[in-house]
């Protein structure tokens, strides 16, 4: 997929939790029962987040975001490749919450530079409240996780 527009950043992003979501799913098998519950638990809210992300496509100062975006997808070009969770080491609810914490903070990343460029109130509250959704949805997972470990 290739990313120029914020048009593009609001379905990569959709994308991208869809994948987290898929990932998860095609690893439970895999697991321990104990583990299959959080990944379950992951691909719940990775859906999640995805349909939230779904009613954030209207945005105003779309010709200003879309060269910030292009500029940002070209020097993070990884970002365009989905990084599955590595299936050849242990996956364990250490390494699912690490994946899934590193993971988000490369969109959290996206957002706030993007937000530090926008220009008009209604763009900045836009991208803060898609800001806001990603941080509370990985603060969410991580609580869960760790409520999970301590089972």
């Amino acid at each position: 997929m290739q990313v120029k527009t914020i048009q593009e950043v609001y379905d990569w992003t959709v994308l991208f939790h869809t994948q987290m979501a898929a990932n998860f799913f095609s690893l439970r098998d895999d697991l321990a029962e104990h583990n299959q519950m959080l990944a379950d638990y992951f691909v719940k809210y990775e859906k999640k987040l995805a349909e939230d992300l779904v009613g954030f496509k209207a945005i105003t100062e779309i010709n200003t975001l879309d060269t910030y975006c292009y500029e940002y997808f070209a020097e993070n070009s990884e970002l365009i490749n989905f990084t599955d969770l590595n299936r050849d080491t242990r996956v364990d609810e250490q390494a699912m919450q690490g994946y899934i914490s590193d993971q988000h903070q490369k969109v959290i990343n996206l957002y706030q530079y993007l937000l530090s460029r926008a220009e008009t109130p209604t763009g900045k509250e836009k991208l803060s409240q898609l800001l806001e959704l990603e941080h509370q949805g990985l603060k969410q997972m991580m609580q869960s996780a760790n409520r999970h470990m301590d089972m």
